[in-house]
């Protein structure tokens, strides 16, 4: 085992008291509305492959232990195995006396997960608001939005009474609208998946927010699921003027499955249904937009946020064309 490699668990103790228990991401224990019996265990299973990324983490004695582990789950689920270990490495580092562990993560999952990483990173900030200047300095520049992202996704799920009435603290700026985004893939979860319950939820908050909510909700329809062309095409007509924003969602998590070769055939359908290009296509030519953004944006933060909006636009024009 190489140095670089190597991990030290923190004690028993910490370990212990850090620790989640799975049954915290069940319907019944959340008191979310239940829903159809196939989203629940859907969404049920996509939040115990976080918690066991996120516990491995406090327990793994080397990378290659948290790879291995990654490798044992199913192509669905492993991006979110990777984005509760991000979570769980962001925690790691908040402990005295330890080598870092969160940049040797992000050297190895970022490339191939880009946005289910800097996301899960994020998470971490609902807890440690002191980190947060420190966990934003060693991510990405182009994805370390995806950090309020988390956020918004975090409290969303945890403490959705009161979220649904406004972020939990102030934020400024492009961090703000990032937060909804988040808080948009957790509607979807405490929806149940259903697009119309879903719908329903963002039309009681503010106008203002709902580009982004629907966004958010569009990333999760597409990368968390379960959903096909029907709910994907629903999703398009309750979102009215924010349709594209949904589809730039869609749009995201295509590019995210596409790049860890992990598309079900229904979403394969749905990403066509509603693009009307195959998903590889799609991604494609997102990459394209993502590479076209100029060194400048990344250095005043904007690429992030002209990105989406690149994808925003090719959707609209798409549509009125």
């Amino acid at each position: 085992m190489t140095g670089i490699d190597q991990l030290k668990p923190p004690p028993a103790f910490i370990r212990k008291f850090l620790a989640l228990d799975p049954r915290r991401v069940e319907f019944r224990v959340r008191g979310f509305e239940l829903a159809e019996k196939s989203h629940e265990e859907r969404l049920e299973s996509i939040g115990k492959a976080f918690l066991r990324g996120y516990n491995l983490t406090l327990s793994a004695r080397s990378f290659t232990e948290i790879t291995q582990a990654l490798e044992q789950e199913s192509l669905l689920l492993r991006g979110f195995f990777v984005e509760g270990a991000a979570m769980g490495s962001a925690l790691v580092d908040s402990l005295p006396f330890r080598k870092a562990m969160l940049p040797r993560y992000l050297a190895l999952f970022a490339e191939q997960y880009p946005i289910l990483v800097h996301a899960g990173v994020g998470l971490t900030i609902s807890k440690l608001a002191w980190r947060e200047k420190g966990i934003l300095a060693e991510l990405d520049p182009l994805y370390r939005w995806l950090a309020y992202d988390g956020l918004g996704y975090h409290n969303m799920y945890f403490e959705p009474e009161k979220t649904l009435a406004g972020p939990k603290r102030v934020l400024e700026g492009y961090a703000s609208q990032a937060y909804d985004q988040g808080a948009g893939r957790g509607i979807w979860f405490i929806s149940g998946a259903d697009v119309q319950k879903a719908a329903a939820t963002i039309g009681g908050m503010a106008s203002e927010r709902h580009p982004d909510l629907w966004a958010g909700v569009g990333l999760a329809l597409c990368y968390a699921g379960p959903s096909g062309a029907p709910e994907f095409l629903e999703a398009e007509a309750l979102a009215g003027t924010n349709a594209a924003d949904m589809a730039m969602g869609v749009a995201m998590a295509c590019t995210a499955r596409v790049k860890d070769q992990s598309l079900l055939p229904e979403t394969r359908e749905a990403i066509t249904a509603l693009w009307n290009v195959t998903p590889e296509t799609l991604a494609e030519k997102v990459e394209t937009m993502r590479l076209s953004l100029p060194s400048s944006a990344l250095a005043d933060g904007s690429a992030y946020p002209k990105w989406r909006e690149k994808i925003v636009l090719d959707f609209a024009d798409n549509r009125s064309g």
